[in-house]
């Protein structure tokens, strides 16, 4: 029996797409990284606020500890700043294939994944790390040893609190879209409280820096999210009703 050719060529043509979708995200990020590195003592500046009312300084403890944290820096920021195009690739290559509805989902996500990220990493930035910084230093003041942190290491935990709070957010976005879909069932989702409990905190350990503070300040109000979340499952629930 013959090949469908047609069948192949839409194959390549799909592939071909996505090779050059993936390609023009790469640019993107690689400039933006670039354009970061010349702005790094900028984006560094920003970054040690947090810093400033604690009066704590900061130390390098080998030669190239700096450039390589401003290389990681760009990087980062790279990635943050080509986020948004990649995203929208991602879209442009999906939506030929969407419906109706599926189409305004997606669009919703479009906005709200970026969104939702970066309301995690600022709330992160502007709140979480300047209470976990300060129980850091403060704690065991008494004993007579000083505080000496690493450029790199502060860095290390305040990108990772960010990072892990904007994907932490995420989770409502899936609760939802699942509740949507109606693979899941709001009411079957909150007799399993206890468990989504237990999963919440183990997560905010795995993603958070290895201390209580951070993992309880991320993981309580990723409860009261889940909650929240599980209210508006039953509000749309009821809606379709």
């Amino acid at each position: 029996m013959d090949k469908d050719p047609s069948g192949a060529v839409e194959w390549k043509e799909h592939i071909e797409e996505l090779r050059r979708r993936i390609l023009s995200a790469l640019a993107v990020f690689f400039s933006a990284a670039a354009l970061s590195f010349a702005f790094s003592e900028r984006i560094t500046g920003f970054l040690l606020h947090p810093l400033l009312e604690l009066g704590v300084k900061l130390y390098t403890f080998s030669p190239a500890e700096k450039f390589m944290a401003h290389l990681h820096i760009s990087a980062a920021a790279g990635a943050v700043f080509a986020s948004p195009f990649l995203i929208l690739q991602i879209g442009m290559f999906i939506w030929p294939g969407l419906k109706g509805r599926e189409k305004t989902c997606a669009w919703f996500a479009l906005v709200a994944v970026p969104a939702l990220f970066a309301a995690g990493s600022a709330a992160a930035y502007r709140f979480f790390a300047p209470v976990i910084l300060d129980f850091f230093l403060s704690f065991g003041s008494g004993d007579g040893v000083e505080a000496l942190w690493s450029f790199r290491e502060y860095l290390s935990l305040l990108a990772g609190l960010m990072l892990a709070t904007g994907i932490m957010l995420q989770m409502p976005l899936a609760m939802l879209a699942l509740f949507a879909a109606g693979i899941a069932d709001p009411r079957k989702a909150a007799s399993a409280r206890p468990y989504a409990v237990l999963l919440i905190f183990l997560l905010a350990a795995i993603l958070t820096p290895p201390d209580v503070t951070s993992q309880v300040m991320l993981g309580v109000p990723l409860y009261l999210l889940f909650e929240l979340t599980l209210l508006a499952g039953k509000i749309m629930r009821s809606a379709k009703k």
